[in-house]
Order: structure tokens, then sequence, then C-alpha cells
């Protein structure tokens, strides 16, 4: 976000250099005049002989005045501008930061859509993101990448609103038919987000979250640097939290077998580099998620 510009930042050193190089003229030709060739000024004014020569003297004379003047012309045109200036500025931030809060609440109100299709999943998008900005610490992402993770975090399993809640709640199993449809939702949050234009640049990590290393992802089956880096993140953090929580199909699992679980698959499914900061960022006291 770019600074807000305040009145400190304007230089007013001009204006004050012009009022102030009258005074240097008229000191310059005083010494000039007076100490080097010992002339008597006034009488260059008056003299009638030389009317240019006595306009010039007069000028010179005058010269603090008039560059007084001009000082504060300029001076004040500098004011009128950067009193402009800085009402277009507070309006641009007024506007951004509201943007910012419309954003910040519509992806609110996308996660609480989510959260009511099912009880089991509920917290889920909250975990990944914290999850998520814990391994990027640890991979020294800049803050950037790390707001872009976040935000897809809360955004990855958007495309699950359009699956059926006895899908999602489903105790046993899901068949190969079930799956499918289940496989269907990072595309299917893609459509939902790109009409945002806000959204699109968290896109690519959301649409390849599902994808594997060894390329038996979905929905394109990209397969190792041809994932986006954040997306890779992303998978680990969102594979962890989905292994330790308690789901209708399974029991609680502990944090640590959680841990090894997504290790056994390092490689294969995970990028290596990302699980080992999340085994990094695991030994952390401040790694669990506190709501």
């Amino acid at each position: 976000m770019n600074k807000l510009i305040t009145k400190d930042d304007f230089d007013y050193s001009v204006p004050l250099l012009i009022a102030f190089s009258g005074w240097l003229v008229l000191l310059g030709y005083l010494y000039y005049r007076y100490v080097q060739y010992n002339q008597d000024v006034f009488a260059l004014i008056t003299a009638t002989g030389d009317n240019q020569a006595s306009l010039q003297t007069l000028l010179i004379f005058f010269s603090p005045l008039i560059s007084g003047i001009f000082g504060f012309v300029v001076n004040r045109r500098l004011v009128l501008y950067k009193s402009k200036y800085l009402k277009e500025r507070t309006i641009k931030k007024l506007a951004e930061n509201e943007l910012i809060e419309l954003v910040d609440n519509l992806i609110l109100s996308f996660v609480n859509a989510l959260d009511a299709k099912s009880t089991w999943t509920k917290g889920h998008s909250l975990r990944v993101r914290h999850y998520s900005s814990k391994i990027a610490r640890e991979l020294k992402l800049g803050e950037e990448e790390i707001d872009q993770l976040s935000i897809s975090a809360l955004l990855h399993d958007i495309g699950k609103i359009g699956t059926y809640d006895d899908i999602l709640n489903k105790v046993e199993s899901l068949t190969e038919k079930e799956f499918e449809l289940i496989k269907l939702h990072p595309a299917n949050a893609v459509t939902i987000l790109s009409p945002i234009r806000e959204f699109r640049e968290f896109l690519p990590i959301i649409k390849s979250h599902h994808e594997r290393m060894d390329g038996r992802g979905y929905p394109d089956g990209l397969a190792g640097d041809a994932i986006p880096f954040l997306a890779r993140v992303l998978c680990v953090a969102d594979a962890y939290d989905a292994i330790t929580s308690k789901r209708p199909y399974k029991d609680l699992m502990d944090r640590n077998e959680g841990l090894h679980e997504v290790q056994i698959k390092s490689g294969n499914q995970f990028d290596p580099v990302v699980v080992a900061a999340l085994v990094a960022a695991h030994k952390k006291p401040d790694f669990d998620f506190v709501d």
C-alpha cells in the first residue's frame, strides 16, 4: 500500500530561495559599487544622462521586494497544489481502505457459508491459513507471498459450496462417482471467484492445491515444478489439518502421528522442501492453532 502523502513531504525551499534572491542581488550590487569601486549609488539613480543605468539601479534596489512577491506567488501556488493533492490522496486512501474492508468481509462471508455446509469442516480454512503461514515463515517467504497464501487458504475449499451435503458428511468411504464430484471443487472455486478481479491472483494457488508431486493429483495432473509453489505449501497445510482433524469417517489423530503421515508421502504427494518446513515449524511452541 502506498504511503499517504503529508504536508511534511513538500519542499518549501524553492519559494524561500526566490524570496531571498533579491537581497543577494542587492547586497552583491552594493558590494560591487561601494566596496570595489567606491561609487555613489544614489547619484547613479538620479543621473539624468543615462536613463537605462538609472532604471537598472532602481530595479536592483527594489529587487528584495520584487523577489519577495515572486516567492510569495510561488509559495501560494505550492500551497494550493498541496491542498488539492492531499485531498485527492486522502480520498484515494479512504477508497482503498473501504475496498480492503469489503474484500475482507467478502472472504469472511465465503468462509462462513462453507462452514455452514458441514460441522465437520468448520474452522478448517482458518486452521489451514494458520499452518500455511507457519510453513511460509519457515521458508522465509516475503510478506506479499504470505498474504497471498493466507487468503488462498481461506478460500481454497469454496468450491465445495456446490457439493452435496450428504457427500461431505458421509461416514462410509466415498464411491468413485462421489469422489469425482469432490474432485471438482478446485475448478468450481475458480468459477466462483474469477469474476472478482481482486481474487484472480489467488486462483492458480487455489486451483492447484490438490495436485501431487508425482502428477497423480487433480484437476490438471500437474507434477513437480509445474505446480505453483504456493499451491504446494497450501497442499501440505491442507493435508496436515485434514489428517489431524476429526471427520465423520475417522477419529481425531495425534498431531505427531499426523506429521508422520505427511512425512511418509514426502516426494510423492508433497514437496519435500515444504514438508521439511512443516517439520521445523511443528517443533515450535506457537505452531498449534488457537481458536
